[in-house]
């Protein structure tokens, strides 16, 4: 927590608070295994209150009615706090997540902020259309983008604040309210971020922060008739149940789901940039996150000169303490997610892939969630490994004959999150990128994570989060039409 001495609340209304009847549960450093916490364990009353608040300001509290400028400059303000606090915000994501410092940065966060903060004062949120003649008289109509109202915001754990800003961010711009429910894994991460708002000047219930475990309290925030829309980031399960519950009130999703991004490494290449690009993707982060690039498509006649090169990249890569700047892959979050990985890996070897490198645990870490970053080889697309998002260090190389049928590969799955094409002629690389269907398609790993708008094709999600594009999911269209 950004305030060590105070012991951890969940902040309903402008104020702190325990769960109604002092429910708490434990969390866990990942990297340690040393229990954290204890944090409140809401219920769904403790969701009806904070639905309650953020229903109030947004009906009757200021927020919605401020001033634009004075908007702008509430949001510019958390964006200062979080720069006054980042070096305090990372620590504690490091420490409940176990991901490394450089991904725990919150540069990227503060950026989204303070761009999407900017949108307040050049977006216009009013038209005129042309007038028209209507019977005897002139018609005006006017156009406004009016914010949705209240917003359930469910992040996800593997980037806790900058997925939570995403979110935050554009619905503060627009004028709405909201609940963040916490992940159940990462709890302390999102108080820290509630502390910051409680030290802004953001009117009391604009934004409240919940903690829980189970399912009880979201399911609570999806269902209830008093909000306008969801947002979650999380895997496609999930998203379906999210979508099924959130239909009884007919309300708007956003859905930022999985992924079983492609890598498509073209016969132009040089084998050596190709690898260096390839290899983080089976370790940053341990591998949790939607857009790695886990499926790498290979020209057959090169797969063995690209895996010589490939595998000792993964295989050094340090792993280990978090908080060691030498360290690449940290732990897994849970127990239960590193077993979910060694099942994966065991089916790949039921199916017939090869493994190149990795595939245990490291024998030199005795406590914490580690796995060592995985490279399986010669697989088929039709493998479970190959289709299925294993939220883990492990990478899947696949080769392929033509390139029409390395599209085709690509493109065989339910996801459509991110792809990556690999060349050396970057036109030729944009070519093949407009024939996929993905969210966001790069060229030789570039990336824009801050500016680009996020989200997926098929079953990778609905909507779009970053930058104007996700600002047009917080507003409705309202035409107001007059005589003249």
């Amino acid at each position: 927590m950004l305030d060590p001495t105070r012991r951890p609340q969940m902040l309903i209304d402008g104020r702190w608070t325990d769960a109604l009847d002092g429910a708490t549960y434990g969390t866990v450093n990942p990297a340690t295994e040393e229990p954290l916490g204890p944090v409140p364990h809401a219920s769904p009353e403790d969701m009806r209150l904070a639905i309650a608040a953020a229903r109030r300001a947004f009906d009757e509290g200021p927020w919605p009615r401020l001033p634009l400028r004075e908007r702008y400059r509430i949001m510019h303000q958390l964006a200062d706090l979080m720069e006054e606090h980042q070096e305090a915000l990372s620590r504690v994501v490091v420490t409940e997540t176990g991901t490394t410092a450089y991904l725990a940065s919150m540069a990227g966060p503060i950026q989204i902020l303070r761009e999407t903060a900017d949108l307040v004062l050049s977006e216009p949120f009013a038209e005129s259309l042309a007038p028209f003649p209507f019977q005897d008289r002139m018609i005006q109509t006017q156009v406004l983008r009016q914010p949705v109202g209240v917003c359930g915001l469910l992040p996800t754990w593997n980037v806790p604040v900058m997925i939570a800003i995403r979110k935050i961010a554009p619905a503060l711009a627009a004028g709405c309210t909201a609940v963040v429910k916490a992940p159940p894994q990462t709890p302390l991460t999102l108080l820290a971020l509630a502390e910051i708002v409680a030290e802004s000047d953001l009117p009391p219930g604009v934004l409240n922060f919940v903690t829980g475990d189970g399912i009880e309290a979201s399911r609570e925030l999806v269902r209830s008739p008093l909000v306008d829309q969801i947002s979650f980031t999380g895997g496609l399960e999930a998203g379906r149940a999210i979508q099924a519950e959130a239909a009884g009130t007919v309300k708007r999703v956003v859905l930022e789901l999985g992924g079983k991004s492609p890598n498509i490494v073209l016969d132009d290449v040089d084998l050596d940039v190709a690898a260096r690009i390839a290899a983080p993707h089976a370790g940053f982060g341990a591998g949790q996150a939607c857009s790695m690039l886990s499926r790498v498509l290979v020209p057959r006649p090169l797969a063995d000169g690209f895996v010589e090169r490939l595998v000792p990249l993964v295989a050094g890569m340090p792993v280990g303490d978090p908080t060691d700047p030498r360290t690449v892959v940290g732990p897994l979050i849970r127990e239960e997610r590193r077993a979910a990985v060694e099942k994966y890996v065991a089916l790949g070897l039921e199916e017939g892939a090869e493994l190149a490198t990795g595939g245990r645990r490291p024998p030199h870490l005795e406590r914490g969630y580690f796995y060592e970053p995985t490279v399986f080889v010669n697989a088929r697309n039709d493998m479970r490994i190959a289709q299925e998002e294993i939220f883990g260090p492990v990478l899947t190389v696949i080769p392929y004959d033509t390139l029409d049928e390395a599209i085709r590969l690509a493109e065989d799955t339910v996801y459509g999150l991110q792809a990556n094409i690999t060349c050396r002629n970057v036109a030729t690389g944009l070519e093949i990128a407009r024939r996929l269907r993905n969210g966001a398609v790069s060229i030789n790993g570039a990336v824009d994570g801050v500016r680009a708008p996020r989200g997926g094709f098929k079953q990778s999600g609905i909507g779009r989060e970053v930058g104007k594009w996700a600002l047009d999911d917080y507003l409705e269209y309202q035409a107001l039409t007059y005589p003249i």
